[in-house]
């Protein structure tokens, strides 16, 4: 995994600070201004080379800390096979960020940390996750979920609702 969390005093101020997520190749940077960009690694090209560019620029600020997003290899119940998941979020340093996979046989993804952005990656079939700050007093609960408006999945088998409506590893981040 290329992870680098920190920066040299010769460093460029304006270089972002960069990590590449190893199963999904998601890409989290970070500038010191507190802007930051997230995105698969083969999207990069496109939108760093974007014609014309984005109104509201590629580099985002900071998210609310409520705020968290995803990335997935696939929808749900696209693949007949576990797949890659992302989740990520802005946090102050002094915030711990602990995620929970709710399956028995998946282990709870490492949160990376890259300036003021938490990022996470784990490969299963469609989940939930759970996601505990210690700034919240609430934990969140994300549900990865063939939308409805969808078509029938070519793999129903694997989604959540098939595989295991209301059966949850018991386990949760804030009894650890």
């Amino acid at each position: 995994m290329e992870l680098v969390t920190h920066m040299n005093a010769g460093d460029d101020a304006g270089a972002p600070i960069r990590l590449v997520l190893e199963s999904s190749r998601v890409v989290v940077q970070w500038r010191v201004d507190g802007t930051s960009l997230v995105a698969p690694e083969d999207d990069l090209d496109a939108i760093l080379l974007r014609d014309p560019p984005s109104p509201h620029g590629i580099w985002q600020k900071p998210l609310g800390p409520g705020t968290i997003s995803s990335f997935g290899e696939a929808t749900p119940g696209e693949l007949g096979r576990p797949s890659w998941w992302v989740l990520y979020g802005h946090a102050g340093p002094s915030v711990d960020v602990r995620v929970h996979i709710d399956e028995d046989d998946v282990p709870d993804p490492v949160v990376h940390r890259v300036g003021g952005v938490w990022a996470c990656e784990w490969v299963s079939y469609p989940t939930f996750a759970e996601i505990h700050r210690s700034d919240r007093d609430r934990t969140d609960r994300v549900s990865f979920e063939r939308p409805m408006f969808m078509p029938p999945a070519p793999h129903p088998e694997v989604e959540i609702r098939q595989r295991r409506r209301g059966r949850g590893s018991g386990k949760s981040v804030e009894n650890r």
